[in-house]
């Protein structure tokens, strides 16, 4: 297969939450560590982990944490989900992506194998499993995973002892699957911490805090609170000063561990990079500004807003997706009434109907119109943006995404 064919294969490999949604929850890690089994256990060969959870931020931070290490002369290995541009986004090692033929190689071998396997695992449990493939292969130090959904039944959730453990903040996100409240939310991430090992807070509510600390007891975890220094700025936007906090303090906690002492570790980290996150893009014709977000729940989307709203600016022109499985309830009133919409949907299963979009937005009381693609959308709205207006793409993933892609 070539790397188009083989990426195509695990696309199709479901259940896939991007594709499906709620259906591909899995309520285990059974299936993970099956995949595992089958690829050579490459988890045994990998120590050095710093496993970060979180409702927001944790990309990010895990990047800042993975660059900073890297300035330092380690081989630093990546995983992030999900992927904006190229699959290969998921897993990196010291910032470099594997190679096309890789990929193909290995995927086509172990498709071969699938037909004797007794499980058929689903497009992350893949993923996951080639990601620490390449990362045994590349004789990596130190390996940085985000977690996928929640914490306790991800599939990076199966190392026992990693060096360092973090918790961004808690917010509401995937309820139907990690609780209705922020307490169930919090244990699920909590989910994470390992005995003995430290664990890093960011910033969050006091209720979720509260059920941190309790799980940090029972496993004998010692705390660390990341506290923020700086406000936000128009360049970074609003995450970045938690965020960093986050992933200095890791390093900070990371330098007290057993045989890193003689390391020396930075004390400064950069505005990670990270895609879609408060990415500024190519300016419009007209010299309009264009920010994309990746900002689609309602701590999110509340922040972002907020940020917006302190820009020098003409007139907002949104250009705003989501999916059909997400309660918008409380998106509408976050929503600034006096911007031009400009509503789409991503090229996915899951994704809302742009003309249903609009018209719950019209009842909402929001004005706009409804385009075909992510792609059509954007230039509309680039198109129409004057040279002191601001267009910002929002509302989903999956359409910062495209947008991202067509300006490629």
């Amino acid at each position: 297969m070539t790397y188009l064919e083989s990426t195509d294969w695990l696309f199709q490999q479901l259940p896939m939450f991007q594709r499906q949604g709620p259906a591909a929850y899995k309520a285990n890690l059974d299936g993970t560590k099956y995949v595992l089994e089958k690829m050579g256990r490459p988890d045994l060969h990998l120590d050095g982990i710093i496993h970060v959870a979180g409702t927001n931020g944790k990309g990010s931070v895990c990047t800042a944490v993975s660059n900073a290490l890297v300035e330092t002369g380690y081989r630093v290995a990546l995983f992030t989900s999900p992927h904006l541009v190229d699959f290969r986004e998921r897993m990196r090692v010291c910032g470099e992506m594997p190679s096309e033929s890789w990929v193909a190689e290995r995927v086509t071998r172990f498709k071969l194998e699938l037909p004797e396997w007794s499980y058929q695992p689903s497009f992350f449990e893949w993923t996951f499993g080639l990601a620490l493939l390449w990362f045994v292969e590349e004789q990596v130090d130190v390996v940085v995973l985000e977690t996928g959904m929640g914490g306790r039944l991800d599939s990076t959730n199966v190392f026992p002892s990693p060096l360092v453990t973090a918790i961004t903040n808690i917010g509401f996100d995937h309820q139907q699957f990690l609780g209705d409240d922020i307490r169930s939310i919090a244990g699920e991430k909590a989910g994470i911490l390992k005995d003995g090992v430290p664990v890093v807070l960011g910033r969050m509510r006091p209720e979720a805090q509260s059920v941190i600390l309790a799980a940090a007891l029972r496993t004998g975890s010692e705390m660390h609170y990341a506290e923020p220094a700086k406000v936000m700025t128009p360049e970074f936007g609003p995450y970045w000063p938690e965020n960093e906090a986050t992933a200095l303090k890791i390093l900070e906690v990371l330098a007290d561990q057993p045989g890193w002492r003689n390391w020396n570790l930075p004390l400064k980290v950069h505005a990670t990079g990270h895609r879609g996150r408060w990415e500024w893009m190519r300016p419009a014709p007209s010299g309009a500004k264009i920010l994309v977000d990746c900002a689609h729940n309602v701590d999110g989307l509340e922040r972002l807003i907020a940020a917006i709203e302190t820009i020098d600016r003409d007139r907002l022109l949104l250009v705003f997706g989501t999916v059909s499985d997400k309660d918008l309830t409380d998106v509408w009133p976050l929503l600034p009434p006096e911007a031009i919409y400009f509503f789409c949907a991503a090229n996915i299963p899951r994704a809302l109907d742009a003309a249903e979009l609009h018209e719950k937005a019209r009842q909402s009381g929001l004005n706009g119109s409804a385009f075909d693609s992510v792609a059509d959308a954007l230039n509309a709205a680039t198109k129409d943006a004057g040279p002191k207006d601001l267009v910002v793409v929002l509302g989903s993933i999956f359409i910062a995404a495209e947008a991202l892609q067509t300006a490629q």
